[in-house]
């Protein structure tokens, strides 16, 4: 007996253990292949930031110098000798920069992106959740309506033995009862695809409750919304190209030195011989070069200001149309509760009507009906609410989380 006792608290323990909140699963996205393969970019470009800071591989020099082609010696004549040496790139320190700085702002774009894919899957995961619970209301309505028409049907039938002529009802009846059939059938693939929606997000259809979703107040400023940032950022990104055309005008530099070994001659003495020489460019076709690439640059810069002014116009009319999409999803719900309300006390009184013999099943089963109808269409309401909310919200950076 003990040893049951321990195997079932064991097996309760692990079941205990398993159960994961909505908050373990928003932590699952952030290792979602969307998010990491983003931060893997960024990492990708803070890599090459770096890298544009360091200097080029120096080339190593190895060779002899003025050796006679006939009779190869090095000690016959005073100017031939081995030849050992470096030479040494330098390009510009502010072309440097400017390279590794606009590599560095894509790095943190990145980051700023994957955040923003973060929030759009936990605002896809909301919904779906959502989705899958109005689903199962549905179906559960769904088949409470069938057994309602099982019912009409059998009253029916009573009606029709008992001589009433209720011929037309039956067809009736039969065509909303398909219809309601065939609401089912959609409702059991709607769960596949959901079910799977889930799957590909966090691995499993999570059995936990609807997490709450504030309203956010969003005060129609364009650079709380991630496309608006994120544009904002190409700007900058477009700006560190401009620095770079600028700094290309600089110059480059360059060093070498030369060590050579000489060989004493029957009539000249081979001392070795040491050469250091250090270069700079000079930016001589700078109009047919540099110019028309620092022209290239700015024409880019105005055309990310651009994008950026369009971008925040179009994502301030798509907030203030999902704003307005979820304030009156709500008002909707308020109705349907209103007019659900009302259809209850319409059930309870032609249940006293029944009873008392004033009315007839079939007016009550109708009423019934009826209520589950506004119930299906409350339901699909409420989701309709929590998606627009979760959708508007994943747009906004921040904590911005003043709700009304």
């Amino acid at each position: 007996m003990r040893s049951l006792i321990l195997t079932v608290f064991v097996l309760f323990s692990a079941t205990t253990a398993r159960a994961e909140t909505f908050d373990d699963y928003v932590k699952r996205l952030a290792e979602h292949p969307q998010v990491t393969q983003i931060l893997e970019q960024s990492s990708q470009l803070k890599e090459l930031s770096d890298g544009e800071m360091g200097l080029p591989d120096p080339q190593l020099i190895i060779g002899v110098d003025n050796m006679p082609v006939n009779d190869p010696a090095f000690d016959r004549f005073l100017p031939t000798s081995k030849v050992f040496g470096f030479k040494q790139q330098i390009p510009s320190y502010d072309l440097r920069t400017a390279k590794s700085e606009k590599q560095e702002r894509l790095s943190e774009r990145q980051k700023l992106l994957a955040n923003y894919t973060k929030k759009r899957l936990e605002a896809i995961l909301i919904s779906q959740l959502t989705e899958l619970d109005k689903v199962k209301t549905l179906e559960k309505l769904a088949t409470q309506q069938l057994a309602f028409y099982r019912s009409m049907e059998e009253d029916l039938k009573g009606q029709l033995e008992a001589g009433n002529a209720v011929y037309g009802r039956f067809s009736e009846i039969d065509v909303e009862r398909t219809e309601v059939e065939q609401r089912l059938n959609d409702l059991k693939a709607e769960r596949v695809a959901i079910e799977q929606e889930l799957i590909r997000l966090v691995g499993e259809v999570p059995a936990t409750p609807l997490p709450s979703v504030p309203e956010i107040t969003w005060k129609r400023e364009g650079d709380a919304l991630y496309p608006v940032r994120i544009a904002a950022e190409n700007i900058e990104v477009a700006d560190k190209d401009v620095d770079a055309a600028d700094a290309s005008f600089n110059p480059n530099y360059g060093v070498q030195a030369i060590y050579k070994q000489r060989e004493d001659g029957s009539n000249f003495r081979g001392d070795d011989w040491f050469s250091v020489q250090a270069t700079i460019s000079i930016p001589l076709w700078y109009e047919s070069n540099q110019k028309p690439k620092l022209r290239a640059a700015e024409a880019g810069k105005r055309s990310a200001e651009f994008a950026y002014d369009d971008t925040k116009r179009e994502w301030i009319k798509r907030m203030a149309t999902l704003k307005a999409e979820r304030d009156i999803a709500l008002d909707n719900i308020k109705l349907l509760q209103e007019k659900k309300a009302a259809l209850r006390e319409m059930v309870k009184a032609a249940k006293r009507n029944y009873e008392a013999g004033n009315a007839t099943l079939e007016t009550t089963l109708d009423a019934q009906i009826d209520e589950l109808t506004i119930a299906s269409q409350l339901a699909s309401q409420r989701s309709r609410h929590i998606r627009l909310a979760a959708e508007f919200n994943s747009h906004i950076i921040g904590e911005q989380n003043e709700t009304h």
